[in-house]
């Protein structure tokens, strides 16, 4: 083992190790569990306060004790979600270890492992997510430790090198390298791997349930659940109704989709993922969703979806509802095709069945629906009546109903009449149902905020809404929106000017301050971006571009000369600075950088003659060579030999340098 493996770490040096392992590991509380979070939190405050007070490092047998500790925990946490060891507590676990290793660190090879581990801590932040910020954030901690382990090597560079524009140097010459590599180099369609988690990602969103206060529980979260960016002119809020799920089934408390025999699926329609659309036909309209993780399945289509993006290999319900394949457990990119115009579409005699079933119970909702079939022998006329009554009779458009009785429907329209969607799009199927017009429940989300930066509609968890589809002859199944006739703000304007009062300033409160509302877009347009060009940038994306520029098919060979240029470009900063570097000074600079790793590094100030000195007394064995070598430097740096003299003198250096480096080890 050598002197430079055993250099004992300075106090500033073992600070510097623990605040950068702290930075490291703060954004993993975004997705480790709180637990686990305040286990790392309490490894890093017990080393925090022996360092503040210089207080010796624990012994084996404590580490080995907290280790345990770990893996009990650990193994409590595995046991507790039923035996998945997910990618979150693999990570714990590395980041717990790392930290255990820290608090035996006392030499320069110590050091050294810790950081790299941080390297592999830092990657480790984007297997849970990667917006955009985390991009700026990990550059900038990857250069504080590329900074700390060029000062943990070299003592000596804190006072003989300007760190940060070195470092901005070196960024400067791998930057055309990444930009090259990743336009250029071949995308993969699916990843080499896919990581196991504990707990999904992103769990937010409608179910494929449908009672009193489901949907109302997400008006309250402002997350985003998908954007969209509509080919052509914005259309208004009252036509973007973001189809998802259909609801048959009604026990009367809950509305779900039809068993599977009554839901049979077929391949989608499959479009190119971007590009140019061939002319659609009218009322036709193309647009992109950006989709967040929600561990569900379905997608979100435009009023009545077409197509979608070939790549997804969806399938299609005969309700028109769209699948993929696999869970959304990552964003999701997809095209898709709606049509804004009804087509006529038949009703089949087992559809017609499940579209009239009714369970027992709520008389006096039946004997209401009972007046209107009589009174009214068109169908269109007593939807028309329905609307009427949620218009004129005293309804109310709240976040916070009151309890309904066990007759749901009927608590509902004749007692307690306020509610929110959900209510309001039960009881009017119920209603039409009764009164022999064949309906169903329709689950999705209803306007959007359009965000003018980035020329596309936020859709949060909070537009969350439900709605009803009629089936009329000789027009099909067309959607009714009974909140409308309540609450017609809600689908022109949006949820919180259908709200009024406390409720309306508690939603808006979620959302922050509205002087925040430009900033608040500005970034959701940098997120977007973000995700549209680099995280889903993959090989058709990838294809698009060589085909605008001319180059479709040519990829191999703009690699090969890419890496060429670049690797020429590459190697003339260095043959500039050997052009320009003296060659005495390089030699001397290699000399004191030998003794630093030695632990005898040159002050910034401090003459040849002294650092010998100084570096003779602390490497006695090495002393001779140390003379002869500094003895030669200052002849030559100070003197003026003839170009003879100067060459003799830099070859008995170059042998003094090779005697030293022998004789410290």
């Amino acid at each position: 083992m050598t002197r430079h493996e055993v250099r004992p770490l300075g106090h500033q040096e073992h600070g510097m190790l623990m605040g950068q392992l702290a930075l490291v590991l703060a954004p993993q509380a975004r997705s480790l569990p709180v637990s686990v979070s305040l286990l790392l939190l309490v490894l890093l405050a017990w080393r925090w306060l022996l360092w503040r007070q210089r207080a010796p490092l624990p012994s084996k047998l404590m580490l080995g004790v907290s280790a345990v500790l770990v893996l009990v925990t650990a193994a409590a946490l595995v046991w507790q979600s039923g035996g998945s060891l997910g990618r979150e507590l693999c990570v714990a676990l590395l980041g717990a270890f790392v930290i255990l290793k820290l608090l035996e660190t006392r030499a320069l090879s110590d050091a050294t492992l810790v950081t790299q581990l941080s390297f592999y801590l830092l990657l480790t932040l984007y297997l849970a997510d990667q917006p955009f910020w985390l991009a700026i954030y990990s550059m900038a901690i990857g250069a504080w430790i590329l900074r700390n382990w060029l000062l943990l090597h070299h003592p000596e560079a804190r006072g003989r090198l300007a760190i940060w524009p070195l470092l901005g140097r070196m960024a400067l010459i791998g930057l055309p390298w990444a930009l090259f590599l990743f336009v250029l180099f071949p995308r993969l369609d699916h990843p080499l791997w896919r990581l196991p988690q504990s707990e999904p990602v992103g769990r937010t969103g409608i179910s494929d349930t449908m009672k009193p206060g489901s949907v109302g529980e997400l008006i309250r979260s402002p997350e985003v659940a998908f954007r969209a960016d509509i080919v052509g002119d914005p259309l208004p809020a009252s036509a973007l109704y973001w189809r998802a799920l259909v609801l048959w089934n009604y026990d009367g408390v809950a509305w779900r989709p039809a068993e599977g025999s009554m839901r049979p699926m077929r391949p989608a329609n499959g479009l190119r993922d971007e590009g140019d659309d061939p002319p659609l036909p009218a009322g036709v309209r193309a647009y992109n969703v950006t989709l967040e993780p929600n561990q569900q399945a379905w997608l979100y289509l435009l009023d009545r979806g077409l197509a979608v993006s070939g790549s997804l290999d969806a399938r299609v319900s005969a309700d028109d509802e769209f699948f993929t394949r696999a869970p959304v457990d990552r964003p999701l990119r997809y095209r898709g095709h709606s049509t804004l115009a009804g087509t006529p579409q038949p009703l089949s005699r087992r559809t017609l069945a499940l579209s009239l079933a009714l369970p027992e119970g709520n008389p006096r909702s039946r004997e209401l629906a009972g007046s209107w079939m009589a009174q009214y022998p068109d169908p269109w006329r007593r939807v028309q009546a329905a609307l009427r009554l949620f218009a004129g009779a005293p309804f109310a458009y709240t976040l916070s109903p009151p309890p309904l009785g066990k007759q749901q429907v009927d608590s509902f329209l004749f007692d307690t009449r306020r509610g929110f969607c959900e209510h309001y799009a039960s009881s009017f199927v119920f209603l039409m149902r009764a009164a022999g017009v064949p309906a169903r429940a329709v689950m999705g989300y209803q306007g959007g905020e359009y965000n003018p930066l980035g020329r596309h509609y936020i859709i949060r968890q909070s537009d969350a809404h439900a709605w009803a589809e009629v089936w009329i002859a000789g027009r099909g199944w067309v959607r009714v929106d009974p909140t409308s006739a309540v609450a017609p703000s809600r689908v022109e304007e949006g949820v919180d000017a259908a709200l009024s009062g406390d409720e309306a300033e508690a939603l808006r409160a979620l959302r922050g301050p509205a002087w925040l509302r430009d900033l608040r877009l500005g970034l959701d347009g940098l997120t977007y971006t973000w995700q549209r060009w680099v995280l889903q940038y993959d090989r058709a994306q990838q294809g698009r571009l060589l085909q605008k520029l001319g180059m479709d098919g040519q990829l191999p060979a703009l690699l090969a000369g890419g890496l060429a240029t670049l690797s020429l470009v590459a190697l003339l900063p260095l043959w500039l600075r050997q052009r320009r570097l003296d060659p005495l000074q390089a030699l001397y600079a290699r000399f004191c950088a030998l003794l630093a790793r030695h632990g005898c590094a040159r002050g910034a100030s401090e003459g040849p003659a002294d650092f010998a000195l100084r570096a003779a007394e602390a490497l006695p064995g090495a002393a001779t060579a140390l003379q002869a070598f500094t003895r030669d430097y200052i002849a030559l740096r100070y003197g003026t030999p003839d170009a003879a003299g100067r060459l003799q003198a830099m070859a008995r250096m170059r042998k003094a340098l090779m005697l030293v480096r022998r004789q410290v080890r």
